[in-house]
């Protein structure tokens, strides 16, 4: 317990929390780009069997499947990305140590299953989209990408050579391949059989298939006419990628509220329309879009019938429990005296303790982030010595304690005199100095309900 903590032991780990250049809790906004270090998997459990699910059943049929994760601002969807990568890279990590596939218990799935999450955030502009996406994939799997696509089919179409001084003709090796794929795919196999099989030309065909931007001399040596930035080359390529890398692609998209929100409602319709074509045209995909739970209908409303009757049930992120935020809380501050080379106090919870946690779990109602928010504000006060560990276990122990007061007689309940009311005052401050709103830009919130409206209007 707390009390077992000795004065040299609490002044130790007070002074490394104040000198530290980054405290706990000071990132309650996750990245795309950056891991989170702690997770809590307990709320989100369901959501990570329905995904494993959907990610066995692409892997069993090709199909492409499209499921909405929904939540409040601060839930967790960014969070749930990051998630999905540790669990991604434990699988790999198996693999890479038993030099076989196997199965690997990182979720319920009765069978081993190859796959890999990408993540995509809101596309900067509103043309280009598939461009956007197909740049998140290749950053992600990087060349590794081309080398084990461009290496399969080429076995494919007969581009192993046979003997010691036997070459494949790279020309018989592109019409076979065109041959399976014809058209606009054209320029994508020239591609990628010349980045297999010709030393000289390998450097400008993996530029052109990274996106990169040739001259016309460069692109007549290539042979090629087209661009990668064009969307149906841009779908061809997505296309030829997830039918021969031999594991499902999960392209999570975050935010899909931000098209709307920073370029317009005919934006978000043609973001609509670009998900629409990658379910629609593209094997092995599993769709995750991650979109504020406030948001949603207007996005239903928008999107038409096909896309609505394909997608699965939505599922929305569930807030921490009680004993989830102190999991949280205990396994960040670990993290912490871990990053400091000092074992952890026998008080997971110091410099707070159990009351207080109770304080911030019904302040916030169990959100993630507004959760962090209040664990940093109160860790602060310790830091800069507003306020004493002591103070705050006695606080913390009698705010729980004590009914709450009436509104007309909670200014006579407080006795200035005193300094334990001055800091349960103080404990008051705090709470109210934090503002818990939907971190949603006002006119997506506005033109929802505007649209909720006119919809039950037309309905009467």
């Amino acid at each position: 317990m707390y009390s077992e903590l000795n004065d040299d032991d609490k002044e130790l780990y007070l002074s490394v929390l104040s000198e530290a250049p980054i405290i706990p809790f000071s990132n309650f906004v996750s990245r795309g780009r950056i891991p989170d270090k702690i997770d809590v998997s307990r709320p989100r459990a369901y959501i990570d069997r329905e995904v494993y699910r959907l990610v066995l059943q692409t892997s069993r049929d090709l199909s492409s499947r499209l499921i909405p994760i929904l939540g409040s601002a601060g839930s967790g969807k960014t969070h749930a990305y990051h998630s999905f990568k540790d669990k991604e890279r434990e699988y790999r990590k198996k693999i890479d140590e038993s030099g076989e596939s196997q199965e690997i218990e990182v979720s319920k799935i009765a069978e081993p299953v190859d796959w890999t999450i990408v993540y995509v955030p809101s596309p900067p502009a509103s043309i280009r989209v598939l461009l956007h996406v197909y740049t998140c994939i290749i950053e992600e799997l990087g060349a590794e990408l081309l080398d084990i696509v461009s290496e399969k089919l080429i076995k494919k179409w007969g581009g192993v050579k046979k003997g010691l001084f036997q070459k494949p003709k790279i020309d018989e090796v592109i019409q076979k391949g065109i041959r399976e794929f014809p058209g606009v795919f054209a320029d994508c196999v020239k591609a990628l059989v010349t980045y297999q099989l010709d030393k000289n030309k390998k450097g400008l065909a993996e530029r052109w298939l990274l996106g990169e931007d040739l001259d016309e001399k460069d692109l007549k040596e290539l042979g090629i006419n087209s661009v990668v930035e064009e969307d149906d080359v841009c779908l061809a390529l997505i296309k030829i990628i997830t039918e021969n890398l031999d594991r499902v692609l999960i392209l999570y998209f975050d935010e899909l509220e931000s098209p709307y929100r920073m370029l317009g409602e005919a934006a978000e319709r043609k973001f609509l329309e670009i998900l629409k074509r990658l379910y629609n045209e593209v094997k092995g995909l599993v769709i995750i879009v991650a979109v504020l739970k406030e948001i949603w209908p207007r996005i239903i409303e928008i999107a038409d019938a096909p896309l609505r009757s394909r997608m699965e049930p939505e599922q929305e992120l569930k807030p921490f429990s009680l004993n989830d935020l102190k999991i949280f809380f205990s396994k960040s501050m670990e993290a912490f005296w871990d990053d400091n080379n000092l074992n952890p106090p026998l008080y997971p919870l110091f410099p707070l303790n159990e009351k207080l946690i109770e304080i911030i779990f019904e302040k916030t109602q169990g959100n993630p982030r507004n959760s962090i928010k209040l664990c940093r504000r109160f860790i602060d006060k310790v830091v800069m010595e507003e306020m004493t560990v002591e103070e705050l276990m006695e606080v913390g122990a009698e705010i729980v304690a004590s009914p709450k007061p009436q509104m007309e007689t909670e200014e006579e309940a407080i006795d200035f005199s005193k300094p334990r009311e001055i800091i349960k005052k103080t404990i008051d401050d705090i709470l109210a100095e934090e503002e818990y709103s939907i971190d949603v830009n006002p006119q997506s919130v506005a033109g929802a309900t505007l649209k909720c409206i006119n919809m039950i209007g037309e309905d009467k």
